[in-house]
């Protein structure tokens, strides 16, 4: 599974292009999207939690077709007319399986900006909870979207599957970090083609997500070559 795209490989992807950071249901999917980054001044504060297993996505601003300061207002659940934000709709869906009004949460895509015109399909995750709290960092209320990861709906082997599990959980720092070293290219080929961010000594056997060092980049060819010989 290719988990470094462009731009133009999301809107293929998905096939719009996908511009806002909060996507509820976007032409009628079954699932939603929401775009992330975590670079340094990002306008939003997006990440795992400290154990990894949660991710944490800040809610939108109000517009600034309505102010020159969206960062002075608390986030909005609603728009001037009345309708739900892209907050809204999420907020409603998270607390609707929080409650027990439905029985699933809701299934989000996550795609992550590690540089300009690169991104990382960061895969399936479920909507799990909210919080809409004042931030003091922030000095206004600001939401909260609490996510867990789900296995891909992407046919995998077994070893592939905890590869990718471990693979978009590498933080973003890393990734940015690897990305620059191995010159957003394969290690192996050069290739700019269908890449990957590759564990050098998988997870499964021991190998870390958080030193650089055990990550590379490969190309679709080189990191199924890897699969093999490690099986």
């Amino acid at each position: 599974m290719k988990d470094i795209l462009n731009y133009n490989e999301v809107a293929i992807k998905e096939g719009f292009n996908v511009q806002k950071g909060m996507n509820y249901r976007p032409q009628g999917r079954k699932y939603s999207i929401l775009l992330m980054s975590v670079r340094e001044n990002s306008p939003y504060n997006d990440g795992f939690d400290e154990k990894g297993e949660k991710l944490i996505y800040e809610g939108e601003d109000i517009s600034r077709r309505e102010t020159d300061d969206p960062k002075n207002f608390d986030q909005p659940l609603f728009t001037k007319t009345g309708k739900l934000t892209n907050n809204g709709a999420f907020f409603k869906s998270a607390e609707d399986f929080k409650y027990k009004r439905k029985e699933k949460p809701e299934v989000v895509r996550v795609y992550e900006k590690i540089d300009n015109n690169v991104w990382s399909d960061k895969g399936w995750f479920k909507l799990i909870d909210v919080e809409f709290n004042y931030s003091q960092d922030e000095g206004r209320k600001v939401f909260k979207f609490i996510l867990i990861p789900e296995g891909s709906e992407i046919k995998m082997t077994k070893e592939e599957l905890e590869e990718f599990e471990f693979s978009r959980r590498i933080p973003t720092a890393v990734k940015r970090i690897v990305w620059e070293r191995d010159g957003g290219k394969c290690v192996k080929c050069g290739s700019k083609e269908n890449l990957h961010f590759d564990h050098i000594i998988p997870w499964a056997k021991g190998g870390s997500s958080l030193d650089p060092a055990n990550i590379q980049i490969l190309c679709g060819k080189h990191n199924l070559q890897k699969s093999d010989k490690i099986q």
